[in-house]
């Protein structure tokens, strides 16, 4: 009687066991005859950003944009409708051009690319265009929900050129009183000991200027050379809120870069030192 009940169970487990493989290839089976389709750059959480250097009115760049199948099953080929969705701040014909609007990932192959025109000349560095765009159909495959639509930002900064050595020309100088402001004033003046200043190029638009403060310290008061760091974005020059000289007295720093290529700053600190300087390219 033990014998049989042991039996039983025994039985029972194996057949457990048997009905719980049968299960589990099937669901196998299921999940990896589905496909899926995506944007590769649909997984980034905050769409993709695209940045130019404007180089010409008339220039355009082109992207791509990878579309991925989602399945281990490649033995047809899937299109995929794409569309521009009404979100978009790009407007069409202005800021780019999308003109293929379909895309097929041919059998056997499991990635395709779609391809966007960006109109890059027409873009100025204020605006913000984002291109939205959304998967509508797919034939023999399913539209991934989460990964079925991309925000492409596109981004323009100015070509920016300042790297080298510049002579220094005084249009105002004022040395400080210690309270912010002048102890002692001139105009048209170059201070002959230290008439240079190097900038050199750290990034796209950022420099690393040699002297801060133009000559003055190291020219005219005996203090160590200040450096420091200024930036420029289409003419328009700032300096870093880092920049101090030896004695943590910030410096600000505002300027433009001029049609012949001279760049006029006005700096200060709050000591009272600064002045207005034309600095021309050697």
């Amino acid at each position: 009687m033990k014998l049989n009940k042991i039996y039983v169970i025994l039985t029972s487990i194996i057949a457990s066991m048997t009905m719980m493989g049968c299960f589990s290839e099937q669901g196998d089976d299921v999940i990896l005859q589905d496909s899926f389709v995506e944007f590769e750059d649909g997984r980034l959480p905050n769409g993709r950003t695209v940045s130019f250097v404007v180089l010409d009115p008339d220039q355009t760049d082109i992207v791509e944009l990878q579309v991925n199948r989602v399945s281990t099953n490649s033995s047809t080929p899937i299109t995929v409708d794409i569309s521009v969705d009404p979100t978009s701040t790009a407007i069409a014909g202005v800021h780019y051009e999308f003109a293929a609007q379909s895309v097929t990932i041919p059998a056997g192959q499991f990635l395709a690319s779609v391809k966007v025109k960006v109109l890059t000349g027409n873009i100025v560095p204020s605006e913000t265009p984002d291109l939205v765009l959304k998967m509508t159909s797919a034939s023999g495959a399913e539209i991934s929900t989460s990964y079925g639509d991309l925000l492409l930002a596109l981004r323009v900064i100015c070509a920016s050129r300042l790297a080298g050595t510049y002579k220094v020309f005084w249009e105002y100088l004022q040395t400080g009183d210690g309270e912010g402001g002048a102890n002692q004033a001139t105009t048209d003046f170059v201070i002959a000991s230290a008439d240079q200043v190097v900038l050199t190029e750290l990034a796209i638009g950022s420099y690393q200027v040699s002297d801060i403060s133009f000559g003055l310290y190291p020219g005219l008061i005996n203090e160590p050379t200040p450096t420091g760091k200024i930036y420029e974005a289409c003419g328009v020059i700032t300096g870093d809120p880092s920049n101090a000289d030896s004695y943590n007295d910030p410096f600000t720093i505002n300027g433009t870069l001029n049609e012949d290529g001279t760049i006029s700053i006005t700096w200060s600190n709050t000591w009272g030192d600064g002045g207005d300087v034309v600095l021309t390219k050697q």
